[in-house]
C-alpha cells in the first residue's frame, strides 16, 4: 500500500502560458486525480471567483484578472520555497516582482493549503490578508498556485493586487 501511494504521488510540474488572459489564469499541473477534487489548473480562476464572492458580500465591485499580476505572482510563488516572506530572496521588496506599478499594490501569500476554498478561508481569517481582499481601492488581481514536493509547505499561493 505504501509503495502504491509513493507511486501515485506525481511531482507537480508548473507550466504557465501567458499568451492570453484566460491562459494566464491557468497553471498546468500533472497531478493524482484521486487526490484532487478540482483540477489544479483551475485553482487561480476559482480563487478569483471566491475572492469576488467575499467582496460582493460587503458591496465591493469584483476584481478583474490581470495577466501581468499573475506573471509577477508566479515569480514570487517560485521564490517562496526558498524564502517564505514578503521580502524576496535577494532582499528586495515583493513589489519589485511587478513590472507595471499601480498607485496601490498588495500581496497575499499562503502555504500549505490544498484547495482554493481552504486558502481563501485562511486569508479571510487573517486581518491583514482580509484587508487586501476587501480593499475597495484594488481593482485587479493575479493569482498563482505553485507546488514543490520537497519543500516546507509544498503548496504555495500568491495573490497580487493593484488599484
Amino acid at each position: 500500500m505504501r509503495k502504491f501511494l509513493w507511486i501515485a504521488i506525481i511531482f507537480l510540474i508548473v507550466v504557465m502560458n501567458f499568451s492570453d488572459a484566460s491562459a494566464a489564469q491557468k497553471v498546468v499541473v500533472a497531478n493524482d486525480a484521486a487526490r484532487w477534487t478540482q483540477k489544479a489548473e483551475d485553482f487561480p480562476t476559482e480563487v478569483l471567483r471566491l475572492v469576488n464572492v467575499e467582496r460582493s458580500r460587503v458591496g465591493l465591485s469584483p476584481l478583474k484578472f490581470a495577466k501581468d499580476l499573475a506573471a509577477s505572482a508566479y515569480v514570487r510563488a517560485v521564490e517562496l520555497p526558498t524564502k517564505f516572506s514578503h521580502t524576496r530572496p535577494d532582499g528586495s521588496k515583493c513589489f519589485t516582482a511587478m513590472a507595471k506599478r499601480g498607485h496601490i499594490l498588495g500581496e497575499n501569500l499562503a502555504g500549505g493549503q490544498t484547495s482554493p476554498k481552504q486558502v481563501v478561508q485562511a486569508w479571510m481569517d487573517s486581518k491583514s490578508h482580509r484587508e487586501n481582499i476587501l480593499n475597495p481601492e484594488f481593482k485587479e488581481l493575479g493569482v498563482v498556485y505553485y507546488y514543490k514536493s520537497n519543500s516546507k509547505y509544498k503548496h504555495y499561493w500568491v495573490q497580487h493586487f493593484r488599484g
